[in-house]
């Protein structure tokens, strides 16, 4: 197993002065950010923010492709898998609030880097999880109930992407506040082309297969020589204790191509998934926490009264939420982020699935992935960054669910082979650029709506819904897949024609004053 030469930079600095107290030389007015007296100061924190999330991403795109192939070699039901892959969404649901609502008062940078001392040690972990094997401890646990440990951190410490929204909030106007937001965007969608692409250089090319318990104690019990064993063989020996899935059969004809010795057919089928994109994952983020603590500057302004603002609420700031659904100026924007992001977590999530009936290899699907990342980096990295200041938030969103319930339909013809296979390669841009322009303009005028001394609660509270639809869209959308492969495209075309309504609704905020609770 070999791993590639990976990029690496990433995120943000802390600074034992800055923690005491907030750097307020920059600060020309109440209403003026920190860094908006010099344009350069800006421009820097725009850009390593962009690079502190784009290297947690970077680590995020190479473990997230792996888990449910690390589910098969640990034997995982369904069920966990579906747990496990929740997990991370649920904790940033629960813990978005709570970041952005306690950077409104200690400052944006020491969450930040709060965040990526917890995301450089859960990915350290999860790859100290992933050598356990089947049958490994670590403090009494073994590996499936670490890799939930790993994920729920990596969670926790992700829910943080709220304050770096935050930070670009801070730094500029209401005008750029769209361009600002899609930088995020282009952060997660480069950071989602490389992680893939990396996680497939740090990973055996071996097929995996998934073993029950009886099957992987029967591969165990094999004697060690070096006589061929042949696909029939394998196959015939497994199926006497239990079934083996249609992608299982399939992976072993893979795996015995031609005959290969019956100890190294032995060892393939026992080893533990590969320690290295977890490790990786860690060197990235600690790269980003290293930069973040010799460039970030505190964006936070100076004179800012959220300290007593959000004080009510409790650790999770769930009072907070409600609050934030239930202000008229802030409930349309919000769902209208919901539904547009369970829309598209639903189609990530069966994505995989409807590419294994079209007969893709684990290679090809990493290559996809990377490909929709690519799609996300030019889309608001370009695209979006370029038009979203000349056409406005509002157009540019219902240009989104345009596009967005467009591709739903081409994805469900393609699901039911209306349309051949190949056609995804063409559809998924007009999703994919559909998402990217929904995304930053809600974000926008989510901001815009918000008052200063507000900005990180009310989009923590924004990436808190976000996470929840993540949570529910995968889950839904797979029961759905059961039902045939176009279904689960079908209810999110449905879905995306709720969120236009919900966007035609919207109106252009004015930005608000600080101490507005709406």
């Amino acid at each position: 197993m070999k791993c590639g030469s990976a990029v690496h930079l990433t995120s943000f600095r802390i600074g034992i002065v800055h923690l005491s107290s907030p750097d307020t030389s920059h600060a020309t007015s109440a209403d003026t950010p920190p860094q908006a007296a010099h344009g350069g100061a800006k421009k820097t924190t725009l850009l390593i923010v962009f690079v502190v999330v784009f290297i947690d991403l970077l680590g995020f795109g190479i473990v997230l492709p792996l888990l449910p192939r690390y589910g098969a070699v640990f034997n995982a039901t369904s069920m966990q898998l579906g747990l496990l892959m929740a997990s991370f969404s649920a904790m940033q649901f629960l813990f978005a609030p709570m970041w952005g609502a306690l950077s409104d008062r200690i400052g944006r940078r020491p969450v930040l880097i709060v965040g990526l001392v917890g995301s450089t040690l859960s990915y350290a972990m999860f790859g100290v999880a992933s050598e356990l094997g089947r049958e490994g401890t670590l403090l009494g646990l073994g590996a499936i109930p670490w890799l939930f440990i790993t994920r729920i951190a990596a969670g926790i410490a992700g829910a943080t992407i709220a304050t770096a929204q935050a930070v670009i909030a801070d730094s500029t106007g209401a005008a750029g506040r769209g361009k600002g937001m899609a930088l995020i965007g282009a952060a997660f969608g480069i950071g989602f082309t490389f992680g893939p692409l990396i996680g497939a250089a740090c990973t055996s090319s071996d097929p995996s297969i998934a073993l029950n318990d009886a099957q992987y104690a029967a591969v165990r019990d094999w004697d060690a020589t070096e006589t061929p064993i042949a696909e029939g063989e394998l196959l015939a020996l497994l199926t006497e204790h239990g079934e083996l899935q249609p992608a299982d059969q399939e992976s072993a004809g893979q795996l015995l191509a031609e005959p290969r010795p019956q100890a190294e057919v032995k060892a393939t089928l026992l080893a533990p998934p590969s320690a290295m994109p977890g490790y990786v994952a860690a060197v990235l983020s600690a790269l980003a926490l290293l930069l973040a603590i010799a460039k970030l500057p505190e964006s936070r302004p100076a004179d800012s009264s959220a300290q007593t603002t959000h004080r009510r609420g409790g650790l999770l700031q769930l009072g907070t939420v409600v609050r934030h659904m239930t202000a008229r100026k802030f409930a349309v924007v919000l769902t209208a982020i919901f539904i547009t992001t369970f829309a598209f977590a639903q189609f990530e999530s069966t994505l995989s699935l409807l590419t294994r009936e079209f007969g893709y290899s684990p290679k090809r699907n990493f290559l996809l992935y990377a490909y929709i990342g690519a799609i996300l980096m030019v889309g608001q990295g370009l695209l979006v960054r370029r038009l979203l200041p000349k056409i406005g938030e509002y157009r540019m969103a219902l240009i989104g669910v345009v596009l967005m319930t467009a591709g739903f339909i081409l994805i469900a013809l393609t699901g039911n082979r209306t349309l051949p296979a190949n056609a995804l390669w063409y559809i998924l841009p007009v999703v994919t650029i559909g998402f990217s322009s929904v995304t930053p303009s809600l974000q926008s005028l989510l901001s815009q709506a918000a008052a200063e001394d507000e900005q990180g609660a009310v989009l923590g509270t924004g990436q808190s819904l976000s996470s929840l639809a993540r949570i529910l869209g995968p889950y839904i959308g797979i029961q759905l897949l059961d039902l045939s492969a176009a279904t689960p495209y079908i209810a999110g075309a449905s879905l995306m024609l709720v969120g236009g309504l919900a966007v035609a609704s919207i109106r252009t905020p004015k930005p608000a004053i600080k101490g507005d609770a709406g």
